[in-house]
Formats: structure tokens, C-alpha cells, sequence
């Protein structure tokens, strides 16, 4: 009977450590120099119907770390960064143990390398933050891509590679005969993706640089892993000025009405001219990037972007960034763009800007950087306040918010602000999802009904390059 108890007890054990699932549990690092990458993110997923927390962390001295959240939800993950001392030349073999809630055993990770350059920095115990970039100084290099099936491991021809840096699109490439890609590249963070039918699209995400040159990914044929991250405790504050003006209740008044002059006197010796109709084509016959103001109306667009630590994971940054450089391509003078970003706070990133100043507007989007817990609702009444003030009569007038998950801080009564703005002044709110989960993709379209928009979900380079122009024309449209 005793037996049966204790092989009870080791069951339970490891039934409750598999609940929590770790990316990897072992790193090499490599040869390290002085322009290397000294820390790993490692993302642990909770794959119970019930909370899990994040224990202790048993360490030794020359490892440190940050992470994202101590509490798991079920089915979300958080990311923990751990960071190796790399002032000590030579070889090492760390173990970290990390305890969660509900497990009697640890996950224990292992970190390996050899430092041939030591650090010569003062700040060498500091795990670098979420938004930290790597260094920068260093020459091209030969990166090599290669990609392969995730069962069989051989290599995949003609799959297509994108390369992309802080939301542009630097490289569209196709594997050869062997899987492989050979790019020279500058050293950098990279956001890669492969992709080709019939499996589903993988990604990797990191720093690469000479000694770090071989990125791998597997390409399976199973569905697309949703991807949740819980909002962090990490909370880093920037010194952007909040609108002043916007008051706690929105009220938005009615637009001052057009004023016509009265047309000349018809003399009876004029010809009268009878206006030619203007034959508007269906939609999908209009190129998709272009935006005739014959066929489309001017827009005055209203941006909210999800700041939040959860944007760092799974290249959601980078595909927001890019479905938005993408769209301020084709944006005409006419054009008037306004750009919040929320995270434990509201901030104005780009205030009513025309859409002719295209390098200001992109050099905006590529400066975004994420904090924090998400205030959505707020970021949402401070957007339709900004949106009227560039108002246009009879035009393209939308509040766009991009978003991978769910707010968690600020009002709760947007959605009344959402459907009262629609219903009296015409402005459509539509909602952008990044690698959004089902449960959040079920409560944006439910949000996005009040608003006259639609919900997008971007999950792929492809989505990025064409999705937000497809709304953008959709709302503009004037057939």
C-alpha cells in the first residue's frame, strides 16, 4: 500500500511539472566576444486550466535575470531573461532552477559558452531590460538561414525567407535545393520568418551577428500555436508629454458645417454644361496600393498602438510596425496621421501629421518601444478626442487601435464611446490583432461591431504587407 501511495505521489508530481512547458531548457551561448549577446529569453508556458505563479529562482552568482510576470493564467505564458557574467574569460556550465506554483520539482535550465573577449563594461551584472539592443559597430556577415521540416529534419527547397529590422521588411529570399539561404547582412535584431505550403509559417527572433551567423527553423504542418503573455511587472516609464486637454468624459461636439458660396448666375447666353458622371470601379479591380482620390476618400486616421512588455514576444512588434510603414507608403498629402501608444500609460508619439512627411511618420513607428500593462480604454477616449480634432466632413475618419490581447488597466466604458462617436459623427473604429488569441479575437469583434470597422488579425509577413491598406481602403472607398 505504501508503494502505491509514493508512485502516486511521483505521478501527481510529474503530471503538475508538465504543466509548465519551458521553450528550452538548454542554451549555448557559444563563443562569446566583446559585440556578442550575453542573455537568453526563455518562455514558459502554462499549460493547465489553472493559475500558476513564478516561485524563486535558485541561481549562482554569474547568472542574473529579469522576467515579465510572476502570474501565469492558464493557457499564457511569461518570459524570463537570464544573463551570464561575461567579465570571466573561459568556459562555463551554469544551472538555474525555476520553482512555479503547484510543482514539487523545479525546471532547471542550463546555459553553456566560453567568453574568448571579456566585458569591459562597468554595468556587466545588469540583465538589460526588455527593450535593450544589442550592440552596434560591427561589419556584414554571412548569415545563413536554413529551413526544414520539424519531424523529418531534411531540408525545405523554395520556402520563402523574410528578413525583418524594427518593422521594415530588409529581405525577401527563397531557399535553395538544400534548405538554405546565404544573406550579408549587418549585425542586428531580426525578426525571420519561413513560410511555404502546405506547413504552417515559424519564425525565429534574436541577435545575430559573425560568430552567432546559422539561424535554423522548422517548419511543421500543425495548426499555429495561439500565443498569449501575460502583461509584466517590469514597468519602465518614458517622459512623452499626455495631452493636457483631454478631458475625463469625452465630449464631441458637432462639426462646424461646410459654408458653399453661391454659384454664379446662369447667364442665358452660357452653355450648360452637364456634369459626367464619375464611373467608380469595384474594389477589387482598384490596384491594391493605390488610393486615387477619385475612387477613395481623404483620411484622417487615429493610431493606437499596443506598447505593452507582451508585444515583445513572437515578432508582434515587428509585424505592427510593418503593416503600419507598409500603409504610410501610400499615404497622399491629403492624408492626416495621428499616433498614440499605450502601455501603463497614454503617450503621443506622432501629433497630426500630413501624409506626404512619410520619413517622419516611419521614423515614429520604428522608435516605438514597449512598458508595462495595457490602458487600453484609456488610450481609446484620448484617440477620438485627437481624431476630431483633424476632422473631415464627409471623409475617411477612423480610430484604429493594434493590439495582441486585451486591456487590463484605465476606462471600461470605451465601448460606449465607441458606438455614441459611430452612430452621431461617422468615425469607424476597427480593431488590428496581432498573433491574438481566439478569446480575444471573439471579444474584439463584439467591440468592433459597435464602430462600423472590422477586426483584422495579422499572423504573417503577408498579413503585415497587405491587411491595414485592405481596411484602410475598404473604409475609404467611396463606390
Amino acid at each position: 500500500m505504501r508503494s502505491f501511495l509514493i508512485l502516486i505521489f511521483i505521478s501527481i508530481s510529474a503530471m503538475v511539472n508538465c504543466q509548465i512547458t519551458a521553450s528550452t531548457t538548454n542554451h549555448d551561448f557559444g563563443d562569446i566576444y566583446s559585440d556578442s549577446q550575453t542573455y537568453v529569453d526563455i518562455v514558459f508556458t502554462n499549460n493547465s486550466q489553472a493559475n500558476q505563479f513564478l516561485l524563486t529562482i535558485e541561481k549562482p552568482r554569474d547568472v542574473y535575470y529579469i522576467f515579465s510576470s510572476k502570474k501565469m493564467l492558464p493557457d499564457s505564458s511569461i518570459v524570463i531573461r537570464f544573463k551570464i557574467n561575461d567579465a570571466l574569460k573561459g568556459k562555463f556550465f551554469y544551472q538555474v532552477d525555476i520553482y512555479f506554483s503547484g510543482a514539487a520539482d523545479p525546471i532547471t535550465i542550463s546555459l553553456k559558452g566560453n567568453v574568448h573577449e571579456p566585458s569591459m563594461t562597468t554595468s556587466m551584472t545588469d540583465c538589460p531590460d526588455f527593450n535593450s539592443k544589442p550592440p552596434t559597430g560591427a561589419q556584414n556577415f554571412s548569415l545563413v538561414i536554413k529551413v526544414v521540416d520539424s519531424i523529418t529534419h531534411e531540408p525545405i527547397p523554395n520556402a520563402q525567407v523574410y528578413l525583418v529590422e524594427r518593422g521594415e521588411l530588409v529581405g525577401n529570399y527563397t531557399t535553395n535545393q538544400k534548405g538554405i539561404v546565404i544573406k550579408n547582412v549587418p549585425l542586428g535584431l531580426y525578426f525571420i520568418t519561413a513560410e511555404k505550403d502546405p506547413y504552417t509559417s515559424n519564425y525565429f527572433e534574436g541577435y545575430v551577428n559573425a560568430n552567432r551567423n546559422y539561424v535554423e527553423i522548422e517548419l511543421s504542418t500543425g495548426p499555429r500555436r495561439e500565443e498569449y503573455f501575460e502583461e509584466p511587472e517590469i514597468v519602465i516609464y518614458e517622459s512623452e508629454p499626455l495631452r493636457d486637454t483631454v478631458p475625463d468624459e469625452i465630449v464631441i461636439l458637432e462639426p462646424d458645417p461646410i459654408i458653399e458660396a453661391d454659384p454664379d448666375p446662369i447667364l442665358e447666353t452660357d452653355p450648360v454644361i452637364e456634369e459626367v458622371p464619375v464611373i467608380i470601379p469595384p474594389l477589387t479591380e482598384i490596384p491594391d496600393t493605390l488610393l486615387d482620390p477619385g475612387y477613395f476618400k481623404y483620411s484622417n486616421i487615429t493610431f493606437i498602438l499596443d506598447a505593452s512588455s507582451s508585444m515583445n514576444a513572437a515578432g508582434k512588434m515587428d509585424l505592427m510596425k510593418m503593416s503600419m510603414i507598409e500603409l504610410v507608403k501610400i499615404l497622399r498629402p491629403e492624408d492626416n496621421v495621428t499616433i498614440l501608444k499605450y502601455a501603463a500609460e497614454v503617450h503621443i508619439v506622432l501629433d497630426h501629421t500630413s501624409g506626404d512627411k512619410k520619413e517622419e511618420i516611419i521614423s515614429s513607428i520604428k522608435g516605438i518601444k514597449t512598458s508595462g500593462s495595457t490602458a487600453g480604454g484609456d488610450a481609446i477616449k484620448t484617440a477620438y478626442a485627437m481624431n476630431y480634432e483633424k476632422y473631415i466632413q464627409g471623409g475617411n475618419n477612423l480610430v484604429i487601435i493594434i493590439t495582441d490581447g486585451l486591456f487590463n488597466k484605465g476606462a471600461t466604458d470605451y465601448a460606449a464611446t465607441i458606438e455614441t462617436n459611430y452612430k452621431k459623427y461617422g468615425t469607424i473604429f476597427s480593431v488590428v490583432g496581432i498573433k491574438t488569441t481566439e478569446l480575444v479575437a471573439q471579444h474584439m469583434q463584439g467591440v468592433v461591431a459597435k464602430g462600423g470597422g472590422d477586426f483584422i488579425q495579422i499572423n504573417s509577413i503577408h498579413d503585415a504587407q497587405t491587411k491595414l491598406i485592405g481596411e484602410i481602403r475598404r473604409t475609404a472607398y467611396k463606390g
